[in-house]
């Protein structure tokens, strides 16, 4: 049995004593572990743990998908409160990372770095494609670009070597669960497009996927784009869906439309069990 409780998302569930901002943030329990997959942009993340009664002592694994503010930010608050378990992330995770508008830049990164995790005694362990956190949960990266359609906006940049170079987020990993009736993939944002990352987590596993949770980056897509994503999903054989935080309205609409695929909206306090 697996339970995803969604501790930040930019809409709240049922539980109204929760904030919802912009962020997403997942609590993952397995059977040996709990896992904390992403931590929102900021104090507001933790504090909606407190009310979900989740305990930092009970968190064996803390994962950072990509290192925008949205998912990392609200790291440093969740160490404050006590979280000292190894902190998993991609390549690149501490780059600077900004959107770009002509001249001006705005920064979206995380907000610490390598050397606040020195003087917090925190280890920082890297995922170079492929990592097993535990027997059945997995992290992967490097994901293969096959889908020529999902392409990441100019404004994403980094900012390397007094250099504007574009963000090809090589630093976003996701979380893979084995279950009985299929893998299970825990995603951040799908920078690099959410079929992208399916099509590499199929690649390497040789299994089918049952079902996909968390972000995709689709609000800025047209319906076309939407629709060929959603039908080339069910085509993996993918049949629960649980897209949330930057996966746009559309999305939700169109989904509502699909027959062959049971979809809901994980907000913030909202969990599954699978």
């Amino acid at each position: 049995m697996v339970k995803i409780t969604t501790v930040m998302d930019n809409k709240r569930g049922e539980q109204k004593s929760l904030i919802a901002e912009h962020g997403l943030s997942f609590l993952v329990e397995t059977e040996k572990s709990q896992i904390l997959f992403d931590f929102g942009a900021g104090k507001a993340a933790y504090d909606n743990a407190c009310k979900l009664n989740i305990r930092m002592e009970n968190i064996q694994y803390a994962v950072g998908s990509h290192g925008h503010y949205d998912h990392a930010g609200g790291y440093p608050e969740f160490v404050k409160e006590g979280l000292h378990c190894p902190l998993y992330t991609g390549t690149g995770y501490f780059e600077e990372k900004y959107a770009r508008d002509g001249r001006k830049a705005t920064y979206l990164g995380c907000g610490f770095n390598e050397p606040w995790m020195q003087e917090q005694g925190l280890e920082h362990r890297i995922c170079d494609g492929y990592l097993e956190l535990e027997s059945g949960c997995y992290l992967v990266g490097n994901f293969e670009r096959t889908h020529d359609f999902e392409q990441i906006p100019d404004r994403f940049v980094r900012h390397r070597g007094g250099q504007w170079v574009k963000d090809d987020f090589s630093d976003e990993i996701c979380m893979v669960l084995d279950g009985p009736e299929g893998q299970t993939v825990i995603v951040g944002c799908s920078h690099p497009g959410i079929l992208n990352i399916l099509t590499t987590v199929q690649k390497r596993f040789d299994k089918p996927i049952r079902a996909v949770f968390g972000g995709t980056h689709l609000v800025e897509a047209d319906a076309g784009r939407i629709r060929a994503t959603l039908e080339q999903m069910k085509q993996m054989g993918v049949s629960l869906i649980g897209f949330n935080h930057c996966s746009g309205e559309l999305l939700q609409e169109i989904m509502d439309q699909e027959t062959g695929l049971e979809h809901c909206y994980l907000g913030a306090g909202d969990c599954i069990y699978l």
